[in-house]
């Protein structure tokens, strides 16, 4: 296996993994390709044939060896990935069942090679054409019959590799905020209109809703900002396990929460449900500072915005529609970031920077500002 930076998402580097079939096809393809080479010096006719049989084995060998060694070194090291990455994996398969196949797949490249070099020793004690042309065929059945043994493994591999590399690229190392809040409240609109460029549109391998992924540069450091539909949008205790477990893999990468209310007509979950929501999420992100925002005041009258930020307690009101009042909230946004960078263990090492108080206390300056 692979070493794999801890950083980002560790399977986009693997490439097209070969079926079992296709393996054993163009292996046996390399081996008949084989010719008998021109040898200067004067043989038998039989010592050609060794060496041709010999050539044919060996050739045979080394393309199943070598596919099935490329499956292996091209993996992540699964041991060294981050927790969030094992937690995916554990989401759609497991990290034990990977590890195993793994050592399954090298303990097939490793009897390869044992088989070889028996037959290549029983090739070497005959002068017998008609035996040497069997003792290849054995060996060509033992290799198929071996290397066959893996085409569920490999086809397990192929299926869990798929929907990882769909899996958002997330940057383990950045600051991560994190919207929640009831369905249709507005969170990747919110993504849309914090985020510098596109933000990346991707799949998790537990929802079926597609995940709205966008960073914004915060001068000192870049940071992520996620909404993952499906998940931080209903009551706890309505979810299943699996869900159950997605919700904690998001624990991994998140820092800040902005949940965001919605005190329309049209809101989806009522006013106690939201609230409740909101308890839910922060004693699952107990250590992640929680921003409560009210979003959609473009559609709603002063009295109401009141009420909402009564039954609430919103520390900002926003509108990701119009685009209003979200300068304030990106500069708590920025504030707090900074803070974290600080003070969390996991930011050590963002960029190898070292922030020095002399920086810190720019953002005091009226005239100090970050380009986002």
């Amino acid at each position: 296996m692979r070493k794999q930076s801890k950083t980002s998402n560790p399977f986009r580097n693997v490439a097209y993994i070969s079926p079992v079939s296709e393996i054993i096809s163009n292996a046996f393809q390399q081996s008949a390709a084989v010719r008998r080479t021109r040898i200067k010096k004067r043989i038998s006719r039989e010592r050609k044939l060794y060496f041709l049989e010999k050539d044919k084995i060996t050739t045979l060998t080394y393309e199943l060896t070598r596919k099935i060694d490329s499956i292996i070194d091209q993996f992540p090291w699964v041991e060294d990935i981050h927790p969030f990455y094992q937690e995916i994996i554990n989401l759609i398969g497991s990290v034990d069942k990977i590890k195993q196949i793994l050592g399954r797949l090298k303990g097939i490249s490793n009897q390869l090679q044992e088989i070889e070099r028996e037959e290549l020793q029983k090739l070497y004690d005959t002068n017998h054409p008609n035996v040497m042309a069997s003792i290849r065929k054995a060996t060509s059945g033992r290799y198929v019959s071996l290397v066959k043994k893996a085409q569920g493994d490999v086809k397990y591999l192929i299926r869990i590799v798929k929907k990882l590399k769909a899996v958002p690229d997330f940057n383990t190392t950045l600051p991560t905020i994190v919207i929640a809040g009831a369905p249709n409240v507005g969170k990747s609109s919110l993504v849309r209109c914090i985020s510098s460029g596109s933000p990346e549109i991707g799949e998790y391998p537990f929802t079926t809703k597609e995940v709205v992924f966008g960073h914004a540069n915060f001068g000192l450091t870049l940071v992520q900002v996620v909404d993952t539909p499906g998940l931080l949008d209903r009551p706890f205790e309505e979810r299943n396990l699996i869900e159950r477990q997605s919700i904690a893999s998001i624990n991994y990468i998140s820092d800040i929460i902005v949940y965001l209310f919605d005190y329309s007509k049209d809101a989806e979950l009522s006013i106690e449900e939201q609230n409740h929501l909101l308890e839910d999420i922060s004693k699952e992100f107990t250590d992640n500072p929680t921003i409560r925002v009210l979003n959609k005041v473009d559609i709603l009258s002063k009295d109401q915005i009141a009420k909402a930020n009564e039954e609430f307690d919103t520390e900002f009101q926003i509108s990701t529609l119009k685009e209003k009042g979200l300068e304030s909230l990106v500069e708590r946004l920025k504030i707090l970031t900074l803070d974290l960078l600080k003070t969390k263990d996991k930011f050590k090492d963002v960029a190898k920077l070292s922030i020095s108080e002399e920086f810190l206390l720019q953002k005091e300056k009226e005239d100090f500002s970050y380009d986002i």
